[in-house]
């Protein structure tokens, strides 16, 4: 499928929902919410980036089928593990691009694990042992992300979109859990998507440009 036409898909599904979200239209928002990361997906695999990017458009491709679950009722667990999935893919794309430790990156990563923990696991309920995995993966992805950014040689784009990607994407979750599991945020579900979809696009964006730049995976 023709970049342009992947983007204008992504571009046209992404301002129908939020459409839908303004009017609270639920058929509009199932329709079109998976559409631009499912977009984004493609064009990840298209670019024939190896390992890495394959792991990455799978990664994406689970987030769509979250994004679907999310816009269910009672659909909220199969969710979170699909994108926990796509979170492990992340991770071992990001070990392909540096598998050095990066110790010192772990006590801001640990930190921001404990306040997410802190505010949600009271309200969890049920899903308390669930969120928590969820919580230590998406934490572990930030860490490989950031990983990713200390590497000298690398392209400056890949190391900084895949770091901002990760951090943004870790923001929208970290608000959806802040809004279900301890406080309602008032107008949270567009600052959640915007930043969802910007975290993702800007980690398919890392994939994309090694494809076309000097990078290559990690042996």
């Amino acid at each position: 499928m023709k970049a342009v036409l992947l983007v204008v898909v992504g571009a046209l599904a992404a301002c129908l929902y939020l459409v839908g979200l303004a009017l609270d239209m639920f058929w509009l928002k199932l329709l079109a919410k998976p559409w631009p990361v499912l977009a984004l997906g493609i064009a990840v695999w298209q670019s024939g980036e190896g390992r890495a990017g394959r792991l990455i458009a799978w990664g994406l491709f689970l987030g769509a089928i979250g994004d679907i679950c999310l816009a269910l009722p009672n659909a909220f667990l199969p969710g979170m593990i699909a994108f926990a999935i796509g979170h492990g893919l992340y991770i071992a794309a990001f070990l392909r691009w540096n598998r050095g430790p990066a110790l010192a990156l772990l006590a801001p990563v640990m930190l921001f694990c404990a306040i997410g923990l802190a505010l949600m696991l009271p309200g969890a309920g049920a899903l308390a042992a669930p969120l928590a995995i969820y919580v230590v993966t998406i934490g572990a992805m930030l860490w490989r992300a950031a990983a990713c950014a200390l590497v000298p040689a690398g392209d400056f784009l890949v190391r900084w979109s895949a770091l901002a990607g990760a951090l943004l994407f870790g923001l929208s979750d970290f608000l959806i859990g802040v809004h279900r599991f301890h406080q309602p945020l008032p107008g949270a579900a567009f600052v959640i998507i915007v930043t969802y979809w910007m975290g993702q696009a800007l980690l398919a964006t890392a994939a994309i440009r090694r494809s076309t730049g000097p990078a290559s995976d990690t042996p």
